[in-house]
């Protein structure tokens, strides 16, 4: 069954490389009547052929087939994107979304609310990666999906999903097209079929202890909000990216409540050297081949994002490594001068390649680190990742409390945001 959970409060410095369970039988209906001919007139499963009905709600997924990954919260995640496209001409709120097993007819196996909803709705085209809560007319929102289930034997095959909105507008006593829309509809669409792969398992890319998962799946983040056009789709290339940070655990408090962020620095925090996680040495996460090296971009100063920085450039110094099946891995943000391999050379499993530094498009010193279906960072498939084997420290919850109940090794996960891991010294 699938439970949706709130978005946690994000602790942790915006760095990214560009800038209860409501289960019932109820099977709900798409219009006046979720029967009659479907499909065979042209439209969409779930939807009437006899009549004219405006469904001004047009919902489509986004994410390839989503592969379920474990998370360090002993759950399944199924992580994905919907499309809902404002085909109104007035501004839609959109107050309710169930996830539907199988087709339109199946059982409802979660449901969110409005505040819910918007938490976790951003808006494509924006110029910036914020949420919001109303869709414009004619513009299309992406909700960030994260269905979450018990056990693997829990995942559906299919789900599709049933939106609610509202639409905001005066109707006019003029002939205006906006008159035929209705003031709320409930429009059904976005299949998505699970996919039938597993996650990548991985080493760490550090080691130490500390390691926090910034900007971590699966709930809004400057990664998850990361969708725009590439490859000729609107592409979520940041789904399981994590911006890895060192945190202070002997601070108090942990975190810094004014700020809303964990400390990670001992000293000037305007200076890159006052940062745990400076200079640590980055490690690949498995054999593989080089394919691209940059070691020639300046470390900045922490404290704000850089200005003008181009997007080929917004990962810094970073190494791309083929490990194989036709996924990279990117080690992004590196200290300026620190790699040490080549495009070409054969790199093994815990091998350093650079050193953790600021460079590119950052806030702070960390390790932007993904994988990915394409040599270069943004334009292929974000791959899902279980890294082998680590101990899990805790996780900060979004009231800044620090829990640690389920602390002790793991084999197997996804490091969820927030949370905070430790990894064993590389022998080399």
């Amino acid at each position: 069954m699938a439970k949706r959970f709130r978005p946690l409060i994000l602790l942790v410095a915006g760095l990214t490389v560009l800038t209860a369970c409501a289960a019932t039988g109820d099977t709900g209906t798409a219009g006046p009547s979720a029967s009659g001919s479907l499909i065979a007139g042209g439209g969409q499963p779930g939807y009437r052929t006899d009549v004219d009905e405006l469904s001004p709600l047009v919902i489509t997924s986004l994410a390839p087939d989503p592969i379920p990954v474990t998370g360090t919260d002993g759950k399944i995640h199924v992580v994905y994107e919907l499309q809902v496209l404002n085909a109104s001409p007035l501004p839609a709120t959109l107050v309710k979304l169930e996830t539907l097993q199988g087709g339109p007819g199946g059982k409802v196996l979660s449901t969110a609310s409005a505040p819910e909803i918007s938490a976790r709705t951003v808006l494509l085209g924006a110029p910036n990666f914020g949420v919001v809560a109303e869709i414009p007319g004619g513009r299309a929102g992406i909700l960030l999906e994260d269905d979450v289930y018990p056990t693997r034997a829990d995942v559906p095959d299919r789900v599709t999903h049933r939106v609610s909105a509202t639409f905001r507008g005066a109707r006019t006593k003029e002939a205006s097209l906006s008159n035929y829309y209705p003031t709320q509809a409930t429009d059904i669409g976005g299949e998505v079929t699970t996919g039938s792969g597993t996650p990548a398992t991985i080493g760490p890319p550090l080691a130490g202890d500390d390691w926090i998962a910034g900007n971590g799946c699966c709930t809004f983040s400057s990664h998850r909000g990361v969708m725009m056009p590439f490859g000729g789709r609107v592409n979520g290339s940041e789904r399981y990216a994590i911006d890895y940070q060192r945190v202070d655990m002997n601070a108090k408090p942990l975190v810094d409540l004014q700020a809303g962020r964990v400390v990670t620095y001992r000293g000037d925090p305007t200076k890159n050297e006052s940062y745990l996680a400076w200079d640590s040495p980055v490690q690949s996460v498995s054999d593989g081949t080089v394919v691209k090296v940059v070691s020639d971009a300046p470390d900045i100063a922490p404290g704000s994002l850089p200005a003008n920085v181009a997007i080929g450039d917004a990962t810094g110094n970073r190494v791309i490594i083929d490990i194989g099946n036709g996924v990279f891995a990117l080690f992004a943000h590196l200290k300026q001068g620190s790699p040490t391999i080549k495009a070409g050379d054969k790199v093994t499993r815990g091998q350093i390649i650079g050193r953790l530094g600021n460079s590119g498009n950052t806030t702070e010193p960390h390790l932007h680190f993904q994988l990915t279906r394409s040599e270069a960072p943004l334009v292929g498939d974000n791959v899902p990742f279980e890294i082998e084997s680590f101990d899990y420290v805790g996780q900060f919850k979004e009231t800044g409390e620090f829990d640690a109940a389920s602390a002790g090794p793991r084999t197997s996960q996804l490091p969820m945001a927030n949370s905070v891991t430790s990894y064993p010294r590389s022998s080399q």
